[in-house]
């Protein structure tokens, strides 16, 4: 049952997350619309109606097979440069960015909308070619092939649609802004509302600690399912590990308020989704692990590219800022209000050790870089308001500071990082670091 359940979200999550999903269910509709026009098309209603509009009809079969393989084959010229431009941009992400957002590119609906609207006149006017009769006894199906002139004349409008978003995708910034709207909007939904109680952290010293079965990411968690089952069962459930953790088999997994069978265990353990994809809408570790990978893809020598790397650290700030200012829920009510599922969220110290300490290390050369890191910081102290996080802040700036120190040769490097000590130094009177001298 539990693997069967994996198999299903895997699936589902597969099949939606690829490029031909949306494309096969426009051209699919397109077949049935195909079918309902040659139902009705010779219809009493239809024929009022196309002696109307008989001006802009064609009526002669030769002219119609014209019509209609002009448009299929300009629509699959169409149609080939399309997809052609998306595995374009699709490498060149790959490339010179990470691997992990193709994901998010390959699941833009927009994209997706515009192929799949020209599969489906391609599919509709195949089917009006082989209903085009040779007998002239037989009328032509020309309100039919009226309709795909409109949809050839739309194709060429999407068509100069997709080539304007495409050019857009493909820049750096308009991608690093996307995850950082995407993680920003994933922060937003763990935050608790203003009307909502933050929840207590049970005494689990006497719970049972149950194990996973198999290996791979934590990658996501059906809440709804695993607390509606905790609620059935009279269980209260604690996770271990925050998501996106790697789990070896036979790891310790959550911990239970009281002895379950092996049925109820299999039913929990189904709750949690391990999948190798990683999509920002699971949680939002995941956004900030793409675009401290895009940085770091930025500052390595085959790139060369410290702008992109500066514009990531400047969201990443943003992020980080929100982190140290969000209170986060780590606590799930069921229906009548009693505490059922204890989260482990993922700390600001593992969160900033995991997409930062690569960036100080590929930047550590360079002046500006390591200048967004630490005014970064800066900022991160000026707006930890509830100082939960401000050691943790002073230490990372003491490391970053230690790394220019051993890096910067100029005086005048020296001195820019000395005017943001100085600052540091003015917020945090009982911390005094040490300026760098030449």
């Amino acid at each position: 049952m539990k693997s069967t359940q994996n198999l299903l979200h895997k699936t589902y999550r597969s099949i939606t997350g690829s490029i031909a999903f949306y494309p096969t269910l426009i051209a699919v509709g397109f077949l049935i619309f195909s079918t309902i026009i040659m139902l009705i098309e010779y219809e009493p209603f239809m024929m009022d109606l196309k002696d109307r509009i008989s001006f802009v009809l064609v009526k002669s079969k030769e002219d119609a097979r014209l019509v209609l393989g002009t448009l299929v084959g300009s629509i699959i010229s169409l149609m080939v440069f399309s997809f052609s431009m998306v595995m374009i941009v699709l490498n060149r992400a790959s490339s010179t960015l990470s691997p992990r957002v193709i994901p998010g590119l390959i699941t833009d609906k927009s994209n997706q909308v515009v192929l799949g609207f020209y599969l489906g006149s391609i599919v509709y006017s195949l089917i009006l070619i082989v209903n085009v009769q040779s007998e002239e006894t037989i009328s032509t199906p020309d309100f039919g092939i009226l309709l795909a002139m409109i949809f050839g004349i739309t194709c060429l409008a999407f068509f100069m649609y997709f080539i304007h978003t495409i050019s857009q995708n493909i820049q750096v910034d308009n991608i690093l802004d996307s995850i950082y709207s995407k993680t920003k909007r994933e922060m937003d939904r763990l935050t608790l509302d203003e009307d909502e109680k933050e929840g207590q952290q049970p005494d689990t010293e006497n719970w049972f600690t149950l194990n996973t079965s198999k290996a791979g990411y934590f990658k996501k968690m059906k809440v709804k399912e695993l607390v509606e089952l905790c609620e059935h069962h009279e269980v209260k459930v604690q996770i271990l590990e925050p998501i996106g953790c790697f789990f070896v088999e036979n790891a310790p997994l959550f911990q239970i308020d009281k002895q379950i069978d092996d049925e109820l265990k299999d039913k929990i353990e189904s709750c949690f989704i391990l999948y190798p994809q990683e999509w920002v809408s699971d949680h939002y570790v995941f956004g900030f692990k793409q675009i401290s990978e895009i940085a770091i893809k930025a500052l390595s020598p085959g790139i060369n590219d410290p702008g992109t790397a500066i514009k990531a650290i400047h969201l990443l700030t943003l992020l980080y800022i929100k982190k140290v200012q969000m209170n986060e829920k780590y606590v799930i009510q069921d229906s009548e209000g009693e505490d059922r599922l204890f989260f482990k969220q993922i700390t600001f110290e593992k969160l900033y050790d995991d997409h930062i300490t690569q960036i100080r290390i590929y930047g550590k050369s360079d002046t500006l870089v390591m200048l967004a890191l630490l005014h970064g910081l800066l900022n991160m102290y000026k707006a930890d308001a509830y100082g939960n996080n401000k050691d943790s802040i002073i230490r990372y700036f003491k490391a970053s500071i230690e790394v220019c120190n051993k890096n910067f040769e100029s005086e005048l490097d020296f001195s820019s990082v000395n005017k943001v000590i100085e600052e540091f130094n003015s917020l945090s009177p009982t911390t005094s670091i040490t300026q760098l001298s030449t």
